[in-house]
C-alpha cells in the first residue's frame, strides 16, 4: 500500500503574479481549481489539469501500465502522479483538487478493496460468531462446576483442562488468517500495478484457467534493451563501435537511441569525447551517404 501512496505527489510549483513570473513550492493539498503550476522535466504532475503552455512527453505507466511515454501539447489533459519525461517544462491549469485526482481515486479503490469481504471471509466470520461463545461456555463450565462437585482436587484438574481448551480451541488463527491473507494479496497485486477490487475477486482468480494479455508492459517492461553486438572486420573493436554508435545517437530522443547510449554507459564506455579517428569515420559515413544519394537521384 505504501508504494501506491507514493504515487501521489507531495508538492507543487505554484505560479502566481500577473504573468505567472513568481514560483512558490506548496503542498499539493493547498492547490485549488484554477491554479497554474509548473511541471519541469522529471517532475510529477501534482493534480489533474489541462496543459496551457508547452509540449512534452508524459510517462503514464503508474496509472495505465503503458511504458511508452505519451506526447502531450497545449489543450491536452494530464493526470496527477504522471511524470514529465520530455525535454521542456509544462504549465498546467488545475481542474480538480488533489483529493479528486486520478491517483487519489486509485488509492481509495485499493483501500475499499481491502475492506470488501469475500464469501470465505463471511463464512469464517459467521462460524466464529457461533463457535467462540460455545467454546467459552464449555470452558467456563469446566472451570467452575467441578469445584462445586468434588472440591479443590477435582476443581484444579478441570480448571487446567478448561484453560487448555480455551488456548487450543481459540479461533484466532482461523478468523485472522483469512483477512490477513486477502489484505496481503491485494497489497501485493497493487504494488505490481494490478488493481483487484476486493477479496471476492481475488478468490475468484483461483478458478481462472485462461488469461489473455493485450498490451506491452503487462508481460514485458515495454522498454528496449541492448542484448548483443557483433562486429564485422578488424578496423574497429566492439567497444569502439558501441562508442561511435552512442556518440551518433546521443542527440536523438528516439527510444532506440537512448537504449544504445545507456548500453555504452553500462559498459563503462566514455562517450563525452570525439577523437580524431572518429572524424575519419564520420567523413567516410557522410561520403558513402552522398554516393548512395547520387545513385538514387542522378
Amino acid at each position: 500500500m505504501d508504494d501506491i501512496v507514493h504515487l501521489r505527489p507531495d508538492r507543487a510549483y505554484l505560479l502566481y503574479g500577473g504573468g505567472g513570473e513568481h514560483v512558490e513550492i506548496v503542498p499539493v493539498e493547498d492547490l485549488e481549481v484554477g491554479n497554474f503550476v509548473s511541471v519541469r522535466t522529471g517532475d510529477k504532475v501534482p493534480a489533474d489539469g489541462i496543459i496551457i503552455s508547452g509540449s512534452s512527453e508524459i510517462d503514464e505507466s503508474s496509472l495505465t501500465g503503458e511504458a511508452r511515454p505519451v506526447d502531450v501539447k497545449v489543450g491536452d489533459t494530464v493526470s496527477a502522479g504522471t511524470i514529465n519525461v520530455g525535454l521542456t517544462h509544462l504549465i498546467v491549469r488545475i481542474t480538480s483538487s488533489s483529493e479528486d485526482s486520478a491517483v487519489s481515486r486509485l488509492i481509495r479503490l485499493v483501500e475499499e478493496a481491502q475492506t470488501n469481504s469475500s464469501p470465505t471471509e463471511k463464512i469464517v466470520d459467521s462460524f466464529a460468531r457461533s463457535y467462540t461463545p460455545l467454546v467459552l461456555l464449555v470452558a467456563s463450565v469446566m472451570c467452575t462446576v467441578p469445584w462445586l462437585i468434588d472440591g479443590a482436587e477435582l476443581g484444579r484438574y478441570w480448571t487446567l483442562n478448561g484453560l487448555i481448551l480455551v488456548v487450543v480451541a481459540c479461533p484466532c488463527a482461523l478468523t485472522i488468517s483469512t483477512p490477513v491473507t486477502y489484505a496481503a494479496g491485494l497489497t501485493a497485486t497493487a504494488q505490481k500495478g494490478v488493481l483487484v477490487k476486493g477479496g471476492a475477486h481475488l478468490e475468484a482468480l483461483g478458478c481462472v484457467r485462461t488469461v489473455l494479455f493485450d498490451k506491452t508492459g503487462t508481460l514485458t517492461e515495454g522498454k528496449f534493451k541492448f542484448t548483443h553486438l557483433d562486429t564485422v572486420g578488424t578496423h574497429f573493436s566492439r567497444r569502439e563501435v558501441l562508442r561511435l554508435l552512442a556518440i551518433m545517437e546521443s542527440p536523438s530522443s528516439h527510444p532506440l537511441a537512448a537504449t544504445l547510449v545507456q548500453a555504452a554507459k553500462d559498459e563503462g564506455i566514455d562517450t563525452s569525447k570525439t577523437r580524431s579517428g572518429d572524424k575519419t569515420f564520420y567523413s567516410q559515413r557522410s561520403y558513402n551517404t552522398k554516393r548512395r544519394g547520387s545513385h538514387r537521384h542522378p
